[in-house]
């Protein structure tokens, strides 16, 4: 093979690459948003999640479903006005489509009862094999201590 030849034919083969690799980019879903409510109640199980945002209009995640806890870890100060939990929940769709994992580290108010959180899609099981997004957690207690009302907001793709 001459060289002028081989020259352009890397070159070519570069090309094509740096556009194969710009298709691909471009058609990568980006992030959607996501809204979930949970009405938690302290050390039960089963509980009743709602969805919404552009994410469940697309498919991302589903609309309804149940909770259950699969990991529950405290840790923080002994005497402190927080107590730190890092927490994995197991999503199940109510239309059977798949389950989804969240694991995040909650700061739980001792005066209060308030939490808030970080938290991101870690695994999924049939349409949620691929799930990845995060988010934050805001829990408002209506019962402190006993029930409270979380609330998730972030991005799903």
């Amino acid at each position: 093979m001459n060289k002028p030849f081989r020259t352009a034919s890397i070159s070519m083969l570069l090309v094509l690459t740096i556009l194969l690799l710009s298709v691909t980019v471009a058609f990568a879903a980006p992030p959607l948003g996501f809204h979930m409510e949970v009405t938690e109640i302290i050390s039960g199980s089963g509980e009743t999640f709602n969805a919404s945002g552009p994410a469940v209009d697309a498919g991302v995640v589903c609309p309804t479903g149940t909770t259950s806890d699969l990991v529950i870890n405290t840790f923080g100060p002994p005497n402190g006005n927080y107590q730190f939990l890092y927490i994995v929940k197991s999503f199940t769709c109510g239309d059977g489509s798949g389950t989804f994992l969240i694991k995040m580290r909650v700061k739980l108010d001792l005066s209060t009862g308030y939490t808030t959180a970080k938290w991101q899609f870690t695994d999924g099981s049939d349409a949620y094999n691929h799930l990845r997004g995060h988010g934050t957690l805001v829990g408002t207690p209506i019962n402190p201590f006993v029930v409270i009302q979380d609330v998730y907001d972030g991005v799903a793709h």
